[in-house]
């Protein structure tokens, strides 16, 4: 049951991420809005998202080798952040992937044995990650993506220079506090679910 398990907090661990990556296409036109970004850019909301489709394209698809953006010049640094982005991506998405099936299965067979009790403990541990991050998160955000950048990279490339990596400027901080935090409640609503449907099944 251990491999099962791992399956399954591999694939809500993507999941979540993944989910968060798309619903991100939502969130970009509303921070446009909210931080004025058609000033900063100095281009209107159809000609931004158009960038920004083109970046997350580029992001989602291996056979996208070589990042264009219609109205950002990227440079080497740039290009290389955003393919070391890419790689975490696709990572992420396969393991969402492969990993679903097994995971699926797996709450498939609980559900028709009753037996999902067996993931309130471990549910009621993951829970608490979200909200220790959270509470992280609310007293200083800044602190916190820069030590994930750090543990995800490699290198410094993260550190944009707006004078040669202009994209930088309309993707603002607080629109990554929202993907973080849209994230993290995503993953508090997969361990609240499964805490509820355990208990429901003690209860039989």
């Amino acid at each position: 049951m251990r491999w099962r398990f791992l399956a399954l907090w591999l694939f809500l661990i993507s999941a979540a991420i993944w989910l968060t990556i798309l619903l991100s296409f939502a969130l970009f036109p509303l921070f446009v809005h909210l931080d004025h970004l058609q000033d900063v850019a100095g281009m209107g909301m159809g000609k931004l998202y158009h960038n920004y489709v083109q970046l997350m394209a580029y992001l989602h698809f291996p056979w996208l080798t070589h990042l264009h953006m219609s109205d950002f010049p990227v440079s080497m640094h740039g290009a290389r952040h955003f393919s070391d982005v890419k790689r975490l991506f696709l990572l992420d998405i396969v393991i969402c992937v492969v990993t679903g099936p097994i995971a699926v299965r797996f709450l498939t067979k609980l559900r028709a044995a009753k037996t999902r009790f067996v993931l309130v403990r471990p549910f009621q541990i993951g829970a608490v990650a979200p909200i220790v991050l959270g509470a992280l998160m609310s007293i200083n955000f800044d602190a916190v993506f820069v030590a994930f950048h750090k543990i995800m990279f490699r290198n410094n490339d993260w550190l944009f220079d707006p004078a040669t990596d202009p994209i930088i400027l309309v993707l603002p901080e607080d629109f990554f506090l929202a993907c973080f935090a849209l994230a993290l409640l995503a993953f508090e609503a997969l361990m609240a679910w499964g805490i509820v449907t355990g208990r429901r099944d003690a209860k039989l």
